[in-house]
């Protein structure tokens, strides 16, 4: 019936509102239930901004983390100098007019005959040399027949004269080939190969080809580019030469040379 159906709903509806009631009616919490609650709420509201500004700001006299300072340049690895216990240490120098001396006051201070000097401390040296002014390193390796073996360690210096003539590509075609012939007339020498003196503009594609093939062939590169750029270390432009002729503001002077055998020396483990 319908009245008996509205009187089922008006029930149904009172048990819902009545969860929670115990025999139906509703028991308030007491006062100190409510006060415990009302501090609680009043703590946290309080609190919570502190807490999470702890979390996002660094305390008083804290440092900000900053980013890791760049690495340093690693070092040329040190290339192992065996001395032979029957004979002198056998050199073969080859290189352009840097290695011929070109604008050096003298002999003796060329990087060739520091070198030496160098390795002279240690034990009697004996010395070859493939190259000259002007030369390329397709040259030098065209001129390698001219010298024989053994050879304890060699020493490249090429890439002054490439570096206005030729692209990196064929530059770093030609080294492969310069190296190649190294190797077949001296395989188990030490090997160092300079990077090729002339400013980061024209030397740096050419050290890039010049790094892997060096590796290639199990030697060390020494970069020279960073000796070039120091302009005390070349010319002055005009000033004379002792014995005839007048320096130019591109080749090594005395300080030059010496700088340049010093880089050298620093990297063999003798």
């Amino acid at each position: 019936r319908p009245a008996d159906r509205l009187m089922r709903v008006r029930s149904a509806a009172s048990a819902g509102r009545t969860r929670g009631l115990r025999g139906g009616r509703w028991e308030r919490p007491p006062i100190w239930a409510l006060v415990a609650m009302a501090l609680c709420l009043a703590g946290l509201v309080a609190v919570g901004p502190s807490a999470l500004r702890q979390d996002t700001i660094p305390a008083a006299g804290a440092t900000e983390p900053t980013a890791a300072a760049p690495a340093a340049p690693a070092r040329p690895t040190a290339v192992p100098v065996q001395r032979p216990a029957d004979r002198p240490l056998r050199v073969l120098f080859i290189g352009d007019s840097l290695m011929w001396g070109s604008f050096a006051s003298d002999e003796s201070l060329t990087y060739r005959a520091r070198v030496t000097a160098g390795l002279s401390a240690g034990g009697p040296v004996e010395v070859a040399t493939v190259g000259g002014p002007g030369w390329s390193a397709a040259e030098a390796t065209e001129d390698l027949p001219e010298v024989s073996g053994p050879f304890d360690l060699v020493l490249v210096e090429v890439g002054a004269n490439d570096s206005v003539a030729l692209s990196a590509a064929q530059f770093g075609t030609d080294y492969a080939a310069l190296l190649d012939g190294v190797r077949a007339l001296a395989p188990d020498a030490a090997l160092v190969c300079d990077g090729v003196w002339n400013g980061p503009e024209l030397a740096t594609a050419l050290d890039r080809e010049l790094r892997p093939v060096c590796a290639e062939h199990r030697g060390v590169v020494v970069p020279l580019s960073q000796l070039y750029v120091d302009e005390t270390l070349r010319g002055p432009e005009g000033s004379p030469v002792p014995g005839g002729g007048v320096r130019d503001q591109f080749h090594p002077n005395d300080a030059g040379h010496a700088a340049i055998a010093e880089a050298m020396l620093a990297v063999l483990d003798l």
